[in-house]
Formats: C-alpha cells, sequence, structure tokens
C-alpha cells in the first residue's frame, strides 16, 4: 500500500511536466478523486491536445498566407496583382481577410478601378472594426468619389465626419469638403473648410483662400 501512495506522486509530477501549467489542479484533484472525476479529466485533455493541433495549424496557416501576400506585392503589378490576391483571398483564414482585402482595394484604386475598390473596401469595413473599420469606410467614399459618385461619397462622409476620433480630424474634413463640393454641396464644403482651418495643417493659405471663395459664391 506504501509503495502505491509513493508511486501517485511521481505518476502526477510525470503527467503534471508534460501538461499546461492551467490543468495542474485539475489533475490533483484527479488523483484524490481519480474514480470520481477520470474520465472527465481524460476528455479535457483530449479536448486540449485538439485546441493545441488547431492553434498549430491555424499559425501555419496563416504564416504562409503572410508569406504568399509578400510575395504578390513584390512580384506582380496591375491587373495580374489583383488576379492573384483576389485568388489569395478565397484561400487565407479570416484572421488575413482583412490585410488581403486592403491589399486588392488599393490595387484596384491603383487601376483606376473605382467601383471594383469601393467593393472591396466595403468587404473590408464588414469584416473589421474600431480604427481599421474606419479607414475601410474612407477608402469606400473616396473609391465613390473618384468614381464619379460623388452624392454616395458625401452620404459616407457625412457619417465618418460625426465618429471620427481627433487623430483623423484632419484627413475627415479635407475629404468631406472636397467630396461636398464634388457633389455641389457649397454650404457643407464651406463649414467643412472652416473645422479644418481650425487645425494646424500645412496648406492654411490655400483653406483659407477657399472659405473666402465659398463665400462669395
Amino acid at each position: 500500500m506504501a509503495e502505491t501512495k509513493t508511486a501517485q506522486p511521481d505518476v502526477l509530477a510525470d503527467i503534471e511536466s508534460h501538461t499546461p501549467e492551467s490543468l495542474h489542479p485539475i489533475l490533483e484533484a484527479a488523483f484524490k478523486y481519480r474514480k470520481q472525476v477520470i474520465i472527465g479529466v481524460c476528455a479535457i485533455l483530449a479536448v486540449t491536445a485538439v485546441y493545441a493541433g488547431f492553434n498549430a495549424y491555424t499559425s501555419k496557416a496563416m504564416a504562409s498566407a503572410q508569406a504568399e501576400l509578400g510575395a504578390i506585392l513584390t512580384e506582380t503589378s496591375g491587373p495580374d496583382q489583383i488576379a492573384r490576391l483576389e485568388g489569395l483571398l478565397s484561400e487565407v483564414p479570416d484572421s488575413v481577410k482583412p490585410a488581403v482585402t486592403l491589399e486588392v482595394a488599393k490595387a484596384c484604386m491603383a487601376q483606376g478601378d473605382y467601383a471594383k475598390a469601393a467593393t472591396y473596401w466595403e468587404a473590408m469595413a464588414g469584416n473589421t472594426e474600431g480604427e481599421m473599420q474606419f479607414v475601410a469606410r474612407m477608402g469606400k467614399a473616396k473609391s465613390l468619389l473618384l468614381g464619379d459618385k460623388a452624392s454616395d461619397a458625401l452620404t459616407e462622409m457625412k457619417e465618418l465626419v460625426g465618429i471620427a476620433s481627433a487623430a483623423y480630424t484632419v484627413p475627415v474634413y479635407r475629404q468631406l469638403a472636397l467630396t461636398a463640393e464634388a457633389a455641389g454641396d457649397k454650404k457643407e464644403a464651406l463649414s467643412a473648410y472652416k473645422k479644418l482651418n481650425e487645425n494646424t495643417i500645412s496648406d492654411k493659405p490655400f483653406i483659407e483662400y477657399k472659405i473666402s471663395q465659398l463665400e462669395t459664391e
């Protein structure tokens, strides 16, 4: 009997050395009440093993996707780059999709395909949150503006100006001003230029000129 009691701590120590620390209390309880909980502990260990394997697979998939994305960006350009990026987008894990979507949107804008760019910016906005979502919506608004859809772009910008953080004050009012002008909304454009002029900007003389111009029209 004494031999059994001595052996149990050795067995427990050996198992604990191969088990995450977070599971040690569970294992200790299992040895103390092994008849009652041994099945449950085995299930937990099995789940842990499966989870660890899934994490390893996910990390490998992410690393592979990131490497492929880097290769595409350095080795291709133009329509070929867009095609390669779109193909990659259909294969990568969800965690990498926003990064690939961003690059597809940028590539489409560089090629002047603003309608497709707007679609990808919108997709990115739907798969992100916070700052990345805000940037995606700004990208969509810019694509709409460049694609001769100033009214739609203005609708988007009016929403964005209400949720912009301090870090985006200057770019959001600048884009709002340009978009409002293109949409023929001089009142909105004047208001945006005035808001922009309240900040420290390098082209203040030009902004003041635009304000003067709109006020006299």
